[in-house]
């Protein structure tokens, strides 16, 4: 049996519409990792992959992709198979990914929101000396370019419309779903985990 793309797609009741649709948000999905129910810019997306999930899930998987949903954040992620085709990031942007990841839940369960919550530049920051020790410091520049790599990613997003600036330690920012997924790390004891990993790998 033949499991190419065209074949995946006759042997489903898609409509000539949808067909034409496919292409275009496979590859915005491929090109962005996450869509988002909630963000304008993504939701109409989100609901087609969501309206045809088989098919997508069927496309992907030939090219050893994983199509990964969040049902109660409403995310779509597309994982790779292997090894070579995921993103790699330096240790300070993984320690900022994870530090995001910590904040993000203990602000959900301290004030149980239904939304994603909202933290401070400053709180990140301080976080982040918590976690790897006074001595290690990011300087302001790092500060911006990871987080405005993480905005590309989606991981975060400026409130207000206003524009990203480090320097404010009061701005805010949202934390999205996103980055309870973008680390291989599913419980606090994982994290943990990491961390101490981490601290024997710098303090050796």
């Amino acid at each position: 049996m033949t499991f190419s793309a065209d074949a995946i797609l006759e042997s489903t009741a898609l409509s000539e519409k949808a067909r034409r649709e496919i292409p275009r948000v496979m590859n915005r999905l491929l090109g962005q990792t996450f869509l988002y129910q909630e963000d304008e810019a993504d939701k109409e997306d989100y609901y087609f992959v969501h309206r045809h999930r088989a098919v997508f899930t069927a496309l992907l998987a030939v090219s050893g992709f994983t199509l990964l949903h969040d049902d109660y954040h409403r995310i779509f992620q597309v994982v790779s198979d292997f090894g070579d085709c995921r993103r790699r990031y330096k240790l300070d942007e993984s320690l900022i990914i994870l530090v995001l990841r910590k904040l993000y839940e203990e602000q959900s369960e301290q004030l149980s929101l239904a939304q994603d919550p909202v933290v401070t530049i400053g709180e990140i920051r301080e976080e982040y000396r918590t976690i790897t020790g006074k001595e290690r410091v990011l300087g302001i520049g790092r500060y911006d370019a990871i987080l405005r790599r993480l905005r590309r990613l989606g991981l975060i997003e400026q409130l207000d419309g206003r524009s990203l600036d480090v320097h404010d330690s009061e701005a805010r920012l949202r934390l999205r779903g996103s980055v309870k997924m973008i680390l291989p790390v599913q419980t606090a004891e994982e994290m943990e985990a990491w961390l101490r990993r981490y601290r024997v790998k710098r303090e050796a």
